[in-house]
């Protein structure tokens, strides 16, 4: 099967890091399972501006980006789809400096996959068209994948809970998840 990734809250872990940067650079503790843009800007802990400076910041450098953890069972699973034969590509809203960083953490990591950056606002549409599964923490992203990506997961998280995945998407809540479910979409091919 080929399987596209989405890299923030897919494989890397940021939550914890974005909740240790704002702490830093404006004296707010916020929970990393809030942070996403529309609860930590919609709830008022920051701006918008400072939301997207602080992405920019955990995203954009090195000091920052290689500090990120891996999501707890990502190296195990990514390693077994690998050793089954899948086909993995990580497609992912950065481009520029911070897919670089991205890239860098990943072989820091010793994983060796390819990116695919696409930009931020930007529809992941045409970079999933012949993949077979593509996961993603964000529901926006995967909702134009409907008729493209016959087998779509929203990776669950606290701050996305809330959200109802209805029919675009089937709810996954770790790796081994992830994992069992792509064996029996396989087994049932």
């Amino acid at each position: 099967m080929k399987i596209g990734l989405d890299f923030d809250v897919v494989i890397s872990d940021c939550g914890k890091l974005k909740s240790d940067v704002a702490k830093i650079l404006h004296g707010l503790d916020i929970p990393p399972a809030k942070f996403k843009k529309e609860m930590v800007v919609g709830e008022g802990y920051l701006t918008t501006e400072q939301y997207r400076n602080l992405q920019e910041i955990i995203y954009g450098t090195r000091e920052f980006g290689l500090l990120m953890q891996p999501v707890v069972g990502m190296f195990d699973y990514v390693s077994k789809l690998l050793a089954l034969g899948h086909s993995l590509v990580i497609i992912t809203s950065r481009t520029g400096k911070e897919l670089d960083v991205a890239r860098e953490w990943a072989l820091d990591k010793g994983l060796s996959i390819e990116f695919v950056g696409i930009g931020y606002g930007v529809s992941k549409a045409d970079a999933c068209t012949g993949l077979d599964v593509y996961i993603d923490d964000d529901l926006d992203k995967l909702e134009p994948l409907v008729d493209i990506v016959p087998h779509r997961f929203l990776f669950s998280w606290g701050y996305n809970e809330y959200v109802d995945e209805g029919r675009v998407a089937r709810r996954i809540g770790s790796w081994q998840q992830f994992f069992e479910t792509i064996t029996s979409i396989e087994g049932g091919r």
